[in-house]
């Protein structure tokens, strides 16, 4: 079971909807179970527009987004008349780190407002299904729900987001029709399937749904500099000189590794170093948007000795802002 499994609320989600079995895996199928269902009643769909369309409408849901700030005018126009003041501060609402916002309307209609300003757009998709997943398992959402923090049902439904949105029977032939089983999945071929599943879904969440595809092994990873975690809990401390203050280098914080990864032990430790020998190093230093490497895992070493497994491997590196995303699969 992962650590999500043993969060309690995702328990307690699991055991209300009655289901049984390791509550994120139980969960996620019970919401795949409705869309089938929905799905089958309308004949099958043939586009993610048409799957949102019919999952909207058995949820009682209407999406608004915000792009600029003249859409706050619009929403407040539209809504406040209807006896919906909570409309008027909605931009008081929607903070940096604040990606939607769900209103239940006096009707019982379901608003969710995706605030695509910046470089929110790129988690338009996401979003939008992330919302979709939380009334699927939801019977009573209160008049104004917010989506953005890292608690474990907002990460549970990030999961059901990704799998419900990505919908099999219409992504998987996209899938196919790009990609021969036997070759290693690059970021070209992500980018044309992201463009026939759905050109504003986002490249990272359409890679993770080719990664989970895949049946063949691929471990992505994400880098970026931070401290280590002695260092970080001594920043708490008030240091006495500048030159004791910790260095951030280039650590790895988030490594997912696909099942036939995990099977022949191809995975990272977060927060150990990336070597500088290593091409999602260089891609981090010159800021390169597609670096291609090869390189040995036992490269990689642990601060208390040892390394990772002896394995070779190609690796594909993008820096996006302050990061690093890369895939890692055998050579």
């Amino acid at each position: 079971m992962s650590a999500l499994d043993r969060e309690q609320d995702v328990v307690d989600l699991a055991q209300k909807l009655g289901l049984t079995g390791p509550p994120v895996t139980a969960i996620i199928n019970f919401c795949q179970e409705q869309i089938d269902t929905w799905v089958s009643e309308a004949n099958g769909v043939t586009s993610v527009n048409e799957l949102e369309t019919i999952v909207s409408d058995r949820l009682n849901l209407v999406f608004e987004e915000v792009n600029d700030e003249s859409d706050f005018d619009r929403l407040k126009a539209k809504y406040v008349p209807m006896g919906e003041p909570i409309f008027a501060a909605l931009q008081l609402d929607l903070t940096d780190d604040t990606y939607g916002t769900m209103i239940r309307l006096k009707d019982s209609t379901h608003v969710a407002v995706v605030d695509c300003r910046g470089n929110k757009s790129a988690r338009r998709f996401f979003t939008r299904w992330h919302e979709i997943a939380h009334l699927l398992v939801e019977d009573d959402v209160d008049i104004q729900v917010f989506r953005s923090t890292d608690e474990p049902l907002e990460r549970l439904m990030d999961q059901i987001a990704g799998q419900v949105g990505f919908y099999d029977s219409i992504f998987t032939p996209i899938f196919n029709s790009h990609f021969r089983d036997g070759d290693r999945l690059m970021f070209d071929i992500v980018e044309l399937i992201r463009q026939e599943f759905c050109s504003y879904a986002s490249f990272q969440s359409t890679l993770y749904a080719c990664h989970r595809r895949l049946t063949t092994p691929l471990l992505y990873v994400e880098a970026r500099m931070e401290y280590t975690a002695s260092a970080r809990r001594g920043l708490g401390q008030k240091l006495m000189f500048d030159d004791t203050k910790p260095e951030k280098k280039l650590r790895v914080q988030l490594a997912v590794p696909n099942g036939p990864a995990s099977k022949m032990g191809l995975t990272a430790r977060k927060n150990m170093r990336v070597p500088q020998s290593s091409i999602i190093y260089k891609a981090f230093q010159e800021e390169l948007t597609d670096a291609l490497g090869q390189e040995n895992m036992n490269l990689w070493t642990f601060s208390t000795g040892g390394s990772l497994n002896d394995c070779d491997v190609s690796i594909q590196a993008r820096r996006v802002d302050q990061a690093v995303m890369a895939t890692i699969q055998p050579s």
